[in-house]
Order: C-alpha cells, then structure tokens, then sequence
C-alpha cells in the first residue's frame, strides 16, 4: 500500500512539473559609473584594448558620435554627418570599433572608418538590395573576417533589429545580406522558410519573420539569429553560409507562440500599437555564451494605467517587461532573468558582464548613470 502511494505521488509531481527545469542565475551589481552630460548617451561598443566606450549622443541636431573612457569623461564627440569631407552624407545606421582601436560606420550605402579623433581614413560603398536607414537609434556594426585576413573583410548590410521583408523581391526570402569588398560580391543566407515558425504564420503575418534580430562571433565565425515572434535561435557558420544548429528557447511569458496557427488576431494591440511579447537582442558572453533580450506581454488594463501616466509609454522601453535568458552551444541554460530596476541593456563585456544604462523615469538628474552586473548562479 505504502508503495502505491508513493507511485501515485510520483505520478503527481510528474504532470505538475514544467517538463523543463532551468539553473538558477542572476545579476549581480560589480561596478558603476556616471556621464556628466544632458544629453541622452547609448553606448554600442566597448575596447578592451583601449578600455573605451563608443555610443552616440542624441539631440534635435542629430546624432554625435562619442568616445567615453571607463570613468565615464566624454573623451570626444562630433557630429558626422554632412557635406563636410570628413563626414558621411547620409545617416549613420551602424556602428563599432574596428579590431585596431579605430571606428567603423556604417549608411545604408557607405562603410566609412574613423580614427580615434574621428578623422576619416577611408571610404566606400557597396551595393544591397534592401537600402535600409533607420532612425533615432543605432545599431552595432556586424562584420568578420572569413579567412583571418584583411583581404577577407565582410559585413551585414541589413542592420539588426530591421525589417527585410519586400512585397515585390523574391530575394527577401533570405534574411541576411553578407558584402565582401574584396571580391564585390553579396551573399544572401538563412532563408525565411528554413525557420520552424513560418508555416505557422499567417499569410498577412509573414512579414514578422522577417523582423530580425542577430549577433556575430567574430572569432569562431558564427552567426546567431533569431525573429521578432520566434522559438528558436538559428547558428549558422558564416565561412560556409550553412546552417549548423537550433537553440530551442522556452520563454517564460510568450503566449502566442503556443498558438499553432497564428494570425494577426493572435497579436494583442491597441490603435497600432502592439501590447505582445518579442524578441528583443542577442549579445555573446564568455565561453561562447548567448543572451537573449526578450519583452513579455502587457495586459491591456495595466497598458492603460501606464498610458494614463504617460502617453508616450510604450512597453518595450520599459525594462520591468525584458527579460534575460542564458544559453550555450547546446541549449538553454536559464530561465527568465529579471533586469535590474530602471535598466536598459547596452552591451556585454568581458568577464560574463553586461552594461546597463539607469534611467530612472521619476527623476530628473544631470547626468547619465551607467551600472555594470555580471551573470552568476544564484
């Protein structure tokens, strides 16, 4: 009798259970500093190297470049964007240290590199079916080199966090536009239907899929992808431009994905504006570890009393719905990891940290507060 019990019990806790258990990991705060500036200041890069920061600077007369050491004094900034010959005559969408210490930018049709007083020292354009600009942010400028060489110098034309999709360009079925200047020739990888999600994608949503987010392994020459409403992250070996395997990702709060035909009935929002959960960024850790940055779902009624609040609310800047999970080559490692109060993430750095920027809603302050935490098992 004693023994049927403890089968039922068995039993119980087995349906109860998730069928999947997580470590425990959390951040932890090592490290702080400030910016004396005004102005809003995202950093995008960070030198190891030199031990400076590279971001930009928003104001109403556009984008500054800036470089910051790790103190946080603005060591320069400028504005490049003109008709000047130092500068680049359309927006900048891109940007990122160069593996010398120098700065690359990236247009939607010119690569150009900066030195460290951001004096240019080269310029070029390069073709791409997309021309995609964007506006009121920037993005890491993602390139590698195939073969270890100078000569083998390759970027992504379509910055992350962009949509590629074109009703008339059968081309955008890949996701990934590669350009190598050597050679002048694009490369066109990861295609759409590959993905596990685009047969349960409606025809008028299809277009989702195409809303990406990746992250480059410069070293080991890899490629880790993933889509605005997506379960998996795709690595593919950039040297071969071919798939090499799937991360499943078990979300903590995704609920669409758990519909198996979705429509657009299926994606919360209110007068255009989208109340669901995606993802958000990927960033690479130590020990060939990955982030995903993904953004839960709001219900309506507290998208109200935000609103309320606010009228420029928008849940996804909003860090208290981001969540953090942990994976390695082979699978998820964590499950949901808060973000710290009021913090936005920036960049991973060496040592399994991550940069945060503390923008703290209720108060005004004269200067930018910048936290670094690090990944650890609670």
């Amino acid at each position: 009798m004693i023994n049927l019990t403890k089968f039922y019990i068995y039993v119980w806790l087995l349906i109860i259970m998730p069928s999947h258990t997580f470590a425990q990991f959390k951040l932890k705060k090592v490290e702080e500093f400030t910016i004396n500036t005004l102005s809003d200041l995202d950093i995008l890069d960070y030198s190891p190297s030199k031990n400076i920061y590279l971001g930009f600077i928003k104001s109403s007369k556009g984008n500054d470049i800036a470089l910051v050491n790790a103190e946080g004094e603005i060591i320069i900034k400028k504005n490049l964007v003109g008709e000047g010959p130092n500068q680049s005559i359309s927006h900048i969408n891109c940007m990122a240290f160069s593996k010398d210490g120098d700065i690359w930018l990236q247009s939607a049709t010119h690569v150009l590199l900066y030195n460290q007083e951001l004096v240019l020292k080269e310029r070029f354009s390069y073709p791409s079916r997309l021309g995609i600009q964007i506006r009121g942010r920037k993005e890491y400028f993602s390139y590698f080199y195939q073969d270890g060489l100078e000569s083998s110098f390759s970027f992504i034309t379509n910055p992350s966090n962009t949509n590629t999709f074109s009703n008339n360009n059968e081309l955008d079925k890949n996701l990934i536009e590669i350009y190598t200047p050597s050679i002048d020739k694009l490369f066109k990888i990861a295609l759409a239907a590959d993905r596990k999600m685009y047969k349960r994608f409606s025809t008028s949503l299809i277009s989702s899929l195409y809303f990406i987010t990746y992250r480059i392994d410069n070293r080991n020459k890899r490629l880790y992808l993933t889509t605005r409403i997506d379960d998996e992250i795709t690595v593919y070996n950039l040297k071969t431009h071919t798939l090499l395997s799937r991360l499943k990702v078990n979300h903590g709060e995704f609920s669409v994905l758990g519909v198996n035909s979705i429509s657009r009935q299926d994606l919360p929002s209110i007068g255009g504006i989208s109340l669901g959960a995606k993802n958000h960024q990927l960033f690479l850790l130590d020990e060939e570890q990955i982030i995903l940055d993904y953004v839960k779902e709001i219900p309506f009624g507290i998208y109200e009393q935000k609103r309320a609040l606010d009228p420029y609310y928008h849940h996804y800047n909003d860090p208290s719905f981001h969540r953090l999970i942990l994976f390695d080559q082979k699978k998820q490692l964590s499950g949901d990891i808060p973000m710290p109060k009021n913090g936005h993430l920036m960049i991973s750095l060496p040592g399994n940290r991550l940069l945060f920027q503390i923008k703290d809603p209720d108060v005004e302050e004269d200067f930018i507060r910048y936290e670094i935490y690090q990944i650890v098992k609670n």
